[in-house]
């Protein structure tokens, strides 16, 4: 039989390698890093894990978030770092965001550090672009002799000119609701100017009621404008119904002479066919009023205050893991100096730069946040352009 004495320290010692345990378990849950992913593309997401994991931070785990429900409200509690689409359902939250450190956006060009403004501080870092592109089939452009339009009115005479060598001057990937939302948000910012497109877009959402047959006067004036595109023969009429299939077959075929896409999308078409295709930004109507490009952006946002989350942020916007980001998501860099993955990606960060207003969320982003209400919406417009 033990003495009482014994039977203490025995007890004493069980509570000190129980507390030495939780203290363990503690300071390693106080020391990983939880980065969750939210609407970011396999190939985007595998590339920004690639380069976290070359930090070499310790401990670090990834989540993947159900992008078909909005965000989860109590993220903060759960996760250290959210990689994710910039939307304004992460402006509206961005209070309750971790404000990024200013000196991260050193590095990157003015007009895009303008993104993710809110008041006066930063609520996320952008990482990459992407963007919506409108693509000229060089041979036909050659053959027939045409200059590449720089005005909406001269694309307009480039897509009439167009018909005398191909079959469908102008087409998109319709069926896919983000190419949808793509061209209707391209359409609607060469048309209005970036400030005027944001209000159309917030009035947009603050009215989308499923329920109703009606969208807002500046959205449907767009819409209006596809439609006469349609009967002119300009665009390709049953272009809501053409998926990316349908594309590469129409290519396959020399039957397009241009076609307005994601950047993201051209990198899934057979090289053999796009290579002929020329990318380029949405050309104004009006050159005079404050412009931006359709480019939704990938960024992080920082969800607490912690050390290691904090060094992440820190590295991603230096110029050599830009570059790597580029070369694994095929996507454009932010930073000035990082090498892009090839001239399409370098084009986007220079027009982003460029345009005053800088890159701007599509239609998507700015304003559904489930799959369901997202496919609604797109639905809606389709009904409005196919009656």
């Amino acid at each position: 039989m033990f003495k009482k004495k014994t039977w203490i320290y025995i007890a004493a010692g069980a509570a000190l390698a129980l507390a030495l345990v939780l203290f363990i378990v503690l300071r390693i849950n106080l020391t990983t890093v939880r980065i969750a992913f939210y609407g970011v593309d396999q190939r985007t997401e595998n590339s920004v894990k690639a380069q976290i994991d070359k930090m070499k931070l310790g401990r670090v785990r990834y989540y993947d978030l159900d992008f078909g429900a909005a965000l989860p409200k109590n993220i903060q509690k759960k996760y250290s770092i959210l990689i994710a689409k910039n939307s304004f359902e992460l402006n509206s939250r961005a209070e309750s965001f971790v404000p990024v450190n200013e000196n991260l956006f050193e590095a990157l060009p003015i007009s895009i550090r303008k993104a993710t403004v809110y008041g006066q501080k930063h609520y996320a870092l952008p990482l990459l672009l992407d963007h919506f592109e409108i693509a000229y089939y060089q041979i036909s452009e050659k053959k027939l002799g045409l200059e590449r339009p720089r005005t909406y009115g001269a694309l307009l005479r480039y897509l009439e000119a167009l018909k005398q060598g191909v079959e469908i001057p102008l087409v998109c990937a319709g069926a896919n609701d983000t190419e949808l939302f793509g061209f209707v948000s391209a359409m609607a910012e060469l048309l209005y100017g970036a400030e005027d497109y944001k209000k159309a877009v917030a009035v947009l959402r603050e009215s989308s009621n499923m329920n109703k047959d009606n969208l807002p006067e500046a959205i449907a004036r767009v819409l209006d404008e596809i439609k006469a595109l349609q009967e002119r023969e300009l665009l390709f009429s049953k272009w809501t119904k053409t998926s990316e299939k349908d594309i590469s077959f129409f290519m396959q075929e020399r039957k397009i002479g241009a076609v307005a896409m994601l950047l993201s999308k051209r990198r899934d078409i057979e090289y053999n066919l796009i290579k002929y295709y020329d990318s380029e930004y949405f050309p104004k109507y009006d050159n005079s009023v404050e412009h931006g490009v359709i480019a939704p952006q990938t960024v992080a946002v920082l969800l607490k205050d912690k050390k290691q989350a904090s060094l992440v942020l820190g590295q991603l916007t230096s110029s050599e893991i830009q570059a790597d980001l580029s070369n694994g998501s095929f996507l454009a860099p932010v930073a000035s100096r990082a090498e892009a993955y090839d001239r399409q990606a370098d084009d986007i960060r220079f027009w982003a730069a460029s345009c005053a207003a800088g890159p701007l969320n599509s239609i998507e982003q700015e304003c559904e946040n489930t799959n369901e209400r997202r496919h609604l919406l797109a639905q809606k417009i389709r009904a409005y352009l196919e009656r």
